[in-house]
């Protein structure tokens, strides 16, 4: 069963439970930057695996790449995730047992890894020690640039941006608003991140006539310490963004939104040009690119199709009811969601439905449900699907066992996140009974 979490809205390292729900895959393929040119071949999904699998990293040689792969419910503190290296010339995957926490990254060395985890930065080495190379406690992503020196996304409500000493433990704020992790920038001593503005959001009467926020590009350079806008983003994005490189310190950017790869060139900052753009329904989510040192592998990271999307959510509200996580349960609800429960009670709103089965559990607290998607239709016309499959359900009354049987139709929704990634969630659905056993029924 897939546990379905997205992550912040800031895609920091801390995850949790949304009702934007995403999915995520790692693929590596070909890549030739020739002639000015951005072509991608034989792309293969290199996680294939339940649930949350993200930021790809390559190691120094090229020849292998680390991921975050989810094995557990996540939460903010890095130990619901392990490492996993994949070889490339075998097109085997090795999960790291132990290598726990967010944005695992190759150290200079080639054999030891940086893990973010409880908001601090640790050094895992191949005997599986560790040592603590930061000592923050609110860190959401990192970029080291010596012994001493790293700009790090701190996961706080200002989304700072900071420079980190790790002799003095000084943290001193260069920039808030941030959406992004900090990337280093070949061949200077800075780093680009994707911020928002104005931040914070006007509010209230100063919202009505406040000019729409924009998403912008800046960097940080470390030599002054000054932090200069470069571009504004013209389209939707996760603002998780990589550089190539010349050799000599010339390098343009690379930023995906939906199906497509944007390139910017920093001597033309009001230019946003596709370079690549994917028909494949595995691809139209980008969220995260990686490049190998010598530029001829690429790996991105992207949802999957929506009919695999909404079994995911599917599967993950069965895994909330069985564990009595209501809130959980009704994440994958719209805010004004229309349930018909097989009683032929209506009940209206996500927080109606989370408060019906808290009720339910008070009474019956062994009380269950299992719906099975049979069939998974995508309009063709509108951002709507419909589910139809069967439900059983499970509890002990007063007068004994008591279980259901019926089918059930659901109607989905789709949005498009600030992203750039689909989303599905629930905006009606109408359970009917079939049949039941057991010398409850008659309570029911």
């Amino acid at each position: 069963m897939r546990q379905i979490v997205a992550f912040l809205a800031l895609l920091a390292s801390a995850a949790t439970l949304s009702a934007q729900i995403n999915d995520s895959e790692v693929w590596v393929g070909s890549l030739d930057m020739s002639g000015g040119r951005l072509a991608v071949s034989n792309l293969v999904n290199i996680s294939n695996h339940p649930g949350y699998d993200n930021q790809p990293a390559f190691f120094p040689d090229g020849s292998r790449l680390v991921f975050t792969s989810q094995i557990a419910e996540l939460d903010d503190t890095g130990h619901a995730v392990q490492a996993v290296i994949y070889d490339i010339a075998s097109g085997s995957s090795t999960p790291m047992k132990g290598a726990l926490g967010f944005s695992p990254t190759p150290a200079a060395d080639g054999k030891s890894l940086m893990m973010l985890r409880e908001g601090h930065v640790v050094l895992r080495d191949p005997s599986g020690h560790e040592t603590a190379l930061t000592e923050t406690k609110d860190a959401g992503y990192y970029a080291r640039f010596d012994d001493r020196t790293w700009v790090l996304f701190m996961n706080d409500k200002q989304r700072r941006i900071v420079i980190y000493d790790a002799t003095t433990k000084a943290l001193d704020t260069m920039a808030v608003g941030a959406n992004t992790a900090p990337i280093r920038v070949p061949g200077k001593r800075a780093v680009t991140f994707v911020a928002s503005e104005p931040f914070p959001a006007p509010e209230g009467e100063a919202a009505k006539n406040a000019p729409p926020r924009k998403i912008v590009l800046r960097q940080l350079d470390l030599n002054d310490r000054h932090v200069t806008t470069l571009a504004t983003i013209p389209f939707v994005t996760s603002g998780s963004h990589v550089w190539t490189s010349d050799g000599a310190g010339r390098g343009t950017l690379l930023m995906a939104s939906g199906h497509t790869i944007y390139e910017w060139n920093p001597a033309h900052p009001d230019d946003w040009k596709k370079v690549a753009e994917f028909d494949n329904p595995e691809l139209q989510g980008l969220t995260r690119i990686a490049l190998s040192p010598r530029g001829d592998r690429i790996a991105l990271v992207s949802t999957p199709r929506d009919e695999t999307i909404i079994r995911d959510s599917r599967a993950a509200s069965n895994q909330a009811l069985a564990a009595h996580n209501a809130a959980a349960f009704a994440e994958i609800l719209k805010d004004d969601v229309i349930v018909t429960a097989a009683s032929g009670k209506l009940i209206q709103g996500r927080a109606a439905m989370k408060d019906e089965i808290e009720a339910r559990w008070k009474k019956e607290p062994d009380l269950v449900f299992v719906r099975t998607p049979a069939t998974i239709a995508i309009s063709s016309s509108d951002p709507a699907a419909s589910e139809r499959g069967t439900w059983t359900g499970h509890a002990t009354t007063p007068s004994g066992p008591a279980d259901w049987r019926g089918e059930y139709q659901a109607v989905w929704r789709k949005t498009i996140g600030g992203a750039g990634t689909p989303s599905w969630t629930i905006a009606s659905e109408l359970f009917v009974a079939l049949d039941c056993s057991g010398a409850g029924c008659a309570q029911r």
